[in-house]
């Protein structure tokens, strides 16, 4: 792993903090639900009150405690908040080989639900405030803009209890013109090429119901008008090939970078992938199956079945059955053209498309944050590089977008051989992260935030 150390700062100090600040969160228990948030709220006040600042506790509802603090700057520039959650999503604990809330260190990697999503990130945000307000006390020396800690609740479940909530009721928390948060900062080796994501943009998203209807029966007597079949029939056509072609600026930046990267005969493969009439194709001949499932996710709507039911007794035929289908949405693009996609693929008038309320997706325009980590990220890797990306899942930034915030998504981790991927290890059993990236996330944010901040 590369090792880069700007003078005047003790790194080796600076990640022995860090894993100790997400050893002590990992070992905090805020499965979601129920959530218990106020757990790791407690241990982040007490970690800023140390160092002399009062951070706000904000619970609207008992146990469902988020975090917020400031850090003054010099107010020549608007502020710069760093976000992050502190709910995790459930675990199998008979499937971990580590105890999943003990914050375990084994050769050289800290295990526990929440270490890549996202308590790596609060954990690096926390060192470096309390950093940049330590070298402020100590030296006077401010940043531009002040800088704003925000640990939210129930990211994992909606938002209703967190960031949702802070945005409908305190907005003034969040008035700031950047914010860092999850959604990218992860790296790939594409075709030899190292790449950062930088998220700009994010997908909507809409949970939609397929409802199909038959002729109820006995099992013994099976005929040809059964809803579960027809049902199956719709499943069927709606994952065995992609919806339309959807190419945003981001998405397009992104593959022209990609292009850039790679030699032939990948380099003109790729370059064809937001082609309608060869890209399907192309990404099913793609040697890298993760990289093709990722650039479809990108310029596609998508929609996924994942809770099914039918019938109530083993030998009655069923005259409804349904599935849940989770549809994530290209920015610009509507619930009602997602319907008349999932409609045309069905091609069976007897299955009801039913959609629910539609969170949207956006897009954001690269700034100087985006050229800041562009240069962190050329500091500590000089042939890596930085590419827009299109996040294909969600995160509390679409409560931000709306208010005018720039919210990037870039929590910086670097591949490591024989380590799956972060988009695995999140959700996943024995999530872990290394000690090395923590130290290599403290130098990347560390350079953002001040080259943005200067």
């Amino acid at each position: 792993m590369t090792i880069h150390a700007p003078a005047g700062i003790d790194w080796a100090m600076l990640t022995d903090e860090a894993q100790r600040h997400l050893q002590a969160l990992l070992r905090c228990n805020t499965t979601n639900p129920p959530g218990n948030e106020y757990l790791a709220a407690a241990y982040l006040r007490e970690q800023l009150q140390a160092a002399g600042i009062e951070p706000d506790l904000i619970e609207p509802s008992p146990g469902r405690v988020s975090l917020w603090a400031r850090l003054p700057g010099t107010g020549a520039q608007r502020p710069l908040l760093l976000v992050s959650h502190t709910d995790v999503v459930p675990v199998e604990r008979d499937q971990w080989t580590r105890d999943p809330f003990g914050g375990e260190l084994h050769d050289g990697f800290i295990y526990g639900r929440g270490a890549v999503d996202m308590k790596d990130m609060l954990a690096l945000e926390l060192t470096l405030f309390l950093h940049f307000a330590q070298r402020a006390q100590e030296t006077g020396q401010r940043l531009s803009r002040d800088l704003i800690l925000l640990a939210v609740a129930d990211e994992e479940d909606g938002g209703a209890h967190g960031m949702k909530w802070i945005v409908e009721n305190r907005p003034e928390l969040v008035d700031a013109e950047y914010a860092l948060n999850e959604g990218g900062g992860m790296g790939m080796d594409i075709g030899g090429q190292r790449v950062y994501l930088c998220e700009l943009a994010q997908k909507g998203s809409i949970r939609v119901t397929l409802r199909a209807r038959g002729q109820p029966g006995h099992a013994a007597i099976p005929h040809a008008d059964q809803a579960v079949a027809r049902l199956a029939r719709a499943i069927s056509r709606v994952t065995s090939a992609p919806l339309p072609l959807h190419v945003i600026p981001t998405a397009r930046r992104f593959i022209q970078i990609l292009v850039a990267t790679q030699r032939q005969p990948q380099r003109g493969m790729l370059a064809q992938v937001v082609n309608p009439l060869l890209s399907d194709t192309i990404l099913a001949r793609l040697p890298d199956q993760r990289v093709a499932d990722g650039l479809r996710a990108m310029l596609h709507n998508t929609a996924t079945p994942t809770l099914l039911h039918a019938g109530t007794a083993l030998n009655v035929i069923p005259g409804e059955a349904t599935v849940k289908l989770d549809c994530r949405i290209i920015p610009g693009q509507t619930a009602e053209t997602l319907v008349g996609e999932l409609r045309r693929h069905i091609g069976d008038p007897a299955v009801a498309v039913e959609p629910e309320p539609m969170s949207p997706g956006y897009e954001m325009r690269p700034t100087p944050l985006f050229d800041a980590i562009q240069a962190a990220i050329a500091k500590e890797e000089p042939n890596a590089v930085v590419a827009p990306y299109l996040f294909p899942a969600v995160s509390d930034s679409r409560f931000l977008a709306p208010l005018g915030v720039t919210a990037y998504g870039f929590v910086p981790h670097q591949p490591e051989p024989g380590v799956p991927p972060v988009q695995a290890l999140a959700h996943g059993h024995d999530e872990r992260v290394s000690v090395a990236n923590l130290g290599f996330g403290l130098r990347v944010l560390y350079d953002v935030i001040q080259t943005i901040s200067e």
